[in-house]
């Protein structure tokens, strides 16, 4: 029997071309370089040829994207505009979230033949608009009574200007009474429930749904894919989805952490076996928990919201690159915000390969100035390519006085987490209230009583006020220390976009006990010799100084954010 011989493919003509010297581009290219911008955000990106180089005829550019395909996926053709001789734009505002890539090509014959641009395609993570100035109020479920009590208090969240609630997990709980401590995934705890209704527990939560999309508010569902409760469903009806221990007495690996005093186990929480030796098993564990992820996204989605990633770098890496590929296929408009802690190159890799929106970040764990300046210092570094959510404090962390020593530095540190990090940040139910000791989100608890006066709430509300008024506050980058390495207080100079000598000066004492002097040199950011007059945001003042060099004192916990037009015959409030 003879044996037919495979078809020769065709080898293509493709010759490595530079056909005209060499070529400046607005954007950075290659995967490791990647770039990121919201959804609606209009992208300029420009091609500058060498001005040596002549032509005979004027050169064409196209944009070859998947960027603003009906999809998401498709490539289309954008032209470019020519400027001059040597420039060319093209200008588009985005409409897709996800991640995108592009590459230019050329023609030098008006268009007859075309030659791709030699170098690496470019990358962009486009991100859904909620990620975009930010505010979370993180509502700690256990002690703010039912479902209905949680509706009536939106109003007084969205007062306080904040745009999103994140809710810590409403699965039922497990014997622990933890909240991350599921006992089914797919069903709220009764406890949560009002009690005065025949409705379920869903359409209870659906009339809250409605209730915080009336009032533009997103909701964030938080995830927990790691482990379950001891005595869960899972561990209960399929143990040998549970990653196994024969040093336990039920044979079931618990779920650790890191303490000062080496590893330490979770009793409740048994791990989830990704990895698990069959193929089938592994299947079914894998369907389940996206399932059980899917099941939230839908009513982050119905808001345009968030689902939180609780513990990610704990996680599966190959579980979670399937499970976010579902989540933006299915619903690309829900944002992750990602507990996420690990080095900085696993963040720029999976970070992109995930499509994380937001890092939390962790400004607790600098109590004292140099650190907390170096951290932001790092925030404002990785923000071409990370961005991070800032708040004060987190559930799991100790209040604002436990964490800093004094209930007042929520004033500096709020001001510093909103204004000098990259525009999303927030706060833990409580903090307005000023309240001493950590909220426990452990256990069943009756309604918690807050004040009648919220302590902070006032400042809180203009704070975030200012984040929405200016969007210096939500750049990234332009962030520029003027504080001398001051030991107490952080100053930084936010520049505002096109305008060099325009801007804001946020100054922080973070000192607990004592008022702070700092003496401010802004001549080489005003380029003025004369006297400079400001507006500050905070209290609504418009302050003047003799020269640009400027004498502040600051009381112990105290912020300024000064506006800077320039001028001073053109101040503006």
């Amino acid at each position: 029997m003879p044996i037919l011989n495979n078809r020769i493919p065709v080898l293509p003509h493709r010759p490595h071309v530079r056909p005209f010297g060499k070529i400046h581009r607005s954007y950075p290219v290659g995967r490791h370089n990647f770039s990121r911008a919201c959804q609606g955000e209009s992208l300029i990106l420009t091609i500058t040829l060498d001005k040596e180089v002549h032509f005979q005829n004027i050169v064409r550019a196209n944009l070859i994207t998947s960027l603003n395909s009906t999809d998401g996926k498709t490539w289309i053709t954008v032209p470019f505009t020519n400027v001059d001789s040597h420039t060319l734009v093209c200008k588009l505002k985005t409409t897709q979230p996800g991640l995108h890539s592009f590459r230019a090509e050329f023609s030098l014959d008006n268009g007859i033949s075309w030659i791709r641009d030699t170098v690496h395609d470019a990358w962009i993570l486009i991100d859904p608009p909620q990620v975009d100035g930010l505010r979370l109020y993180t509502m700690i479920p256990n002690i703010s009574g039912s479902i209905s009590d949680w509706t009536a208090d939106l109003k007084r969240i969205r007062e306080m200007g904040f745009n999103a609630v994140h809710l810590l997990p409403l699965t039922m709980l497990d014997t622990s009474e933890s909240p991350y401590s599921a006992k089914d995934l797919f069903y709220i705890d009764p406890v949560y429930l009002a009690s005065n209704t025949s409705k379920d527990g869903f359409l209870q939560l659906e009339e809250f749904v409605d209730a915080a999309r009336a009032l533009n508010i997103r909701l964030c569902f938080d995830l927990v894919l790691n482990h379950v409760g001891v005595n869960s469903s899972i561990a209960k009806q399929a143990p040998d989805w549970i990653i196994p221990d024969p040093n336990q007495p039920d044979g079931l690996q618990r779920a650790r952490y890191w303490s000062n005093h080496g590893w330490c186990y979770w009793d409740d929480l048994v791990l989830i076996n990704y990895d698990h030796p069959s193929e089938a098993i592994r299947a079914e564990i894998w369907a389940y928990m996206s399932d059980y992820m899917m099941f939230w996204a839908k009513y982050a989605n119905a808001t345009g919201g968030f689902v939180r990633f609780d513990n990610l770098h704990s996680s599966n890496p190959g579980f979670i690159q399937a499970l976010t590929e579902k989540l933006h296929s299915e619903y690309p408009q829900v944002g992750i915000l990602a507990e996420y802690f690990t080095d900085e190159t696993t963040l720029l890799n999976t970070g992109l390969k995930w499509g994380l929106n937001l890092n939390l970040a962790t400004p607790w764990d600098y109590k004292f100035v140099p650190k907390l300046r170096e951290y932001l210092k790092y925030i404002h570094r990785v923000s071409k390519h990370i961005r991070h959510f800032m708040p004060v404090t987190s559930h799991d962390s100790g209040t604002p006085a436990q964490e800093f020593g004094n209930i007042d530095a929520t004033i500096p540190r709020y001001v510093a987490a909103a204004l000098l990090s990259t525009g999303a940040t927030g706060i833990i139910q409580g903090v307005e209230y000023g309240i001493a000791e950590k909220i426990d989100f452990i256990g069943k608890k009756p309604k918690m009583q807050f004040p009648a006066e919220a302590k902070f709430a006032k400042f809180i509300s203009r704070v975030n006020a200012i984040l929405v008024d200016y969007p210096s506050f939500r750049h990234k980058g332009n962030f520029h220390l003027v504080d001398d390495g001051h030991h107490a207080i952080i100053a930084a100079f936010r520049h505002e976009t096109g305008k060099e000598t325009s801007g804001f000066l946020v100054v922080c004492n973070f000192d607990i006990l004592s008022s702070q002097h700092i003496t401010i040199d802004l001549q080489p950011i005003l380029k003025t010799e004369g006297p400079v007059s400001c507006y500050e945001l905070l209290t609504g003042q418009t302050l003047d100084f003799p020269e640009p060099k400027i004498e502040l004192l600051l009381p112990q916990c105290a912020a300024q954010v000064l506006k800077f037009s320039g001028k001073s015959s053109e101040m503006t409030k």
